[in-house]
């Protein structure tokens, strides 16, 4: 029921350490069933429509691993129609783990009061991770979910993921007015471990 991703919908800058994956190039649950999703043509740049599921599950990995030692951010592009449905009391949720044993770094997504037709990218100030030195395996493995309510949602638009590398902490500028809230999560064994195996 879902479309394997394609690695030709996934774009590396060399130059900026930067990934970026068109919605084909995601692995979108229940992607091929069109009473679910409308997926955009392949090679263009349009967003994959999320019409209805009682379960969201979006996965990626970097084709290539990451560099040792350097620090990443993650984010996705979306937005909403005007018909979105089942987003007020169901946060969404991003994750981001440096190899299929790392630790899972998450964030919270409110999706309730996204304007429709306005494309956002969240998290705000991005998902930040930084992979480790002595980490053997170094390929990122991130996703968007939401999968926990049961309840049937709809109207969310997935434009692209980007990974990122970060500049060096000595050239970065912090900007104090926005929070940014992310959690650590070690459940990678007893549930999200099985959607990247």
């Amino acid at each position: 029921m879902s479309e394997a991703a394609d690695p030709g919908e996934v774009e590396y800058d060399e130059d900026t350490g930067r990934w970026r994956f068109k919605p084909r190039g995601l692995h979108i649950t229940w992607s091929s069933d069109k009473s679910y999703w409308t997926m955009p043509d392949k090679g263009t740049d349009d967003p994959a429509g999320l019409l209805k599921v009682c379960w969201l599950e979006i996965n990626g990995s970097t084709p290539k691993p990451l560099s040792k030692g350097e620090r990443y951010a993650l984010r996705f592009k979306i937005s909403m129609t005007e018909d979105k449905f089942g987003w007020q009391t169901t946060p969404a949720f991003m994750m981001a783990k440096v190899g299929k044993k790392g630790i899972a770094k998450w964030t919270r997504i409110n999706l309730t009061d996204v304007q429709a037709d306005h494309e956002i990218k969240v998290p705000l100030g991005k998902l930040r991770f930084e992979v480790p030195e002595n980490a053997q395996d170094t390929t990122l493995y991130f996703g968007f979910y939401e999968l926990w309510s049961g309840g049937w949602k709809g109207g969310l638009r997935i434009h692209e993921a980007v990974v990122e590398k970060m500049p060096d902490v000595g050239s970065v500028q912090i900007n104090h007015s926005c929070i940014i809230v992310e959690a650590t999560c070690i459940w990678k064994d007893f549930f999200f471990g099985e959607i990247f195996l």
